[in-house]
């Protein structure tokens, strides 16, 4: 199943820098976030457990150890195959204005050896610890160890070079005001023409594009965006689950389910039974 939306990371985590990113360790189970972009570039190093980790069409199971670098304006999702914990670092492209101006072409390998991780993995750590730090000073430790952290990518795990920024636009960028439109309407009853009239082409060319350039169907990606919503209020919520298709903007439920059990590979009572039973044994 394929699905994407645009990600808007607003995050100032722990600094206040003039450009926004997030660092963080993230402890979760189960999460699923579904197809998303985003103009930032992503490291994710799993410390535990197994992801199912997805850009574009290529396919990582992620374990403990690994580490997987998103480029920018790729489409990506994610899924923790139960617990898991990773170490997530987002950075936008602007955190490199008048200091390295093309990196906007660049491109990084996106699955690391266990060698490159090694290297590039305990780099996060110290990042980390700076975090963790009260001192002022590591402030600035910090913001040079993020930013040697791309140098070494740079140095290292640069692959190649976009032809140009003419080319970027007719990627993901054509459809972006399309996938904002949806990921914003998708509650509601949403029709295609009037989903391609944003970008002024019909509803086959718009069907074309998301095919080129999401590998996913226009239907496939609203499928998932309310997939993710649904159980995210699944498990935050004692709603009924009726009312929770409909708010979700779900009218075939037969279809819902199907794609729903494709995903998670049980069926939403089952998930919620699970979340009220005693959870994280393995912390007792």
């Amino acid at each position: 199943m394929n699905e994407y939306k645009h990600e808007s990371i607003l995050h100032k985590r722990h600094f206040d820098l003039q450009f926004s990113i997030r660092f963080e360790v993230v402890d979760d189970v189960n999460f699923y976030s579904p197809f998303h972009w985003h103009n930032h570039i992503e490291a994710l190093c799993v410390l535990d457990g197994q992801i199912d980790f997805k850009v574009e069409e290529r396919k990582y199971l992620l374990e403990s150890g690994d580490m997987v670098i998103v480029n920018s304006e790729k489409i990506h999702s994610s899924k923790l195959r139960g617990h898991a914990r990773y170490i997530l670092l987002q950075v936008p492209l602007s955190a490199f204005e008048g200091i390295y101006d093309g990196i906007e072409n660049v491109v990084f390998k996106e699955k690391l050896l266990d060698s490159e991780t090694k290297i590039f993995s305990p780099h996060l750590e110290k990042m980390l610890k700076c975090v963790d730090s009260k001192a002022p000073e590591q402030r600035i430790k910090f913001v040079s160890l993020m930013y040697d952290f791309f140098y070494q990518m740079l140095v290292s795990l640069q692959v190649e070079q976009k032809s140009s920024a003419l080319n970027s636009y007719y990627g993901i960028n054509r459809i972006s005001p399309v996938l904002a439109y949806v990921e914003k309407e998708f509650r509601k009853k949403i029709n295609l023409g009037d989903a391609a009239g944003i970008i002024n082409v019909s509803p086959e060319h718009l069907c074309r594009l998301f095919k080129k350039y999401t590998d996913m169907t226009f239907n496939e990606y609203l499928m998932s965006l309310r997939i993710s919503a649904f159980y995210q209020a699944l498990l935050s919520t004692d709603q009924k689950i009726a009312a929770l298709l409909e708010e979700c903007g779900i009218a075939n439920y037969k279809v819902f389910m199907r794609e729903f059990k494709k995903t998670f590979g049980k069926t939403p009572e089952a998930i919620r039974n699970e979340r009220r039973a005693p959870l994280y044994k393995f912390n007792n």
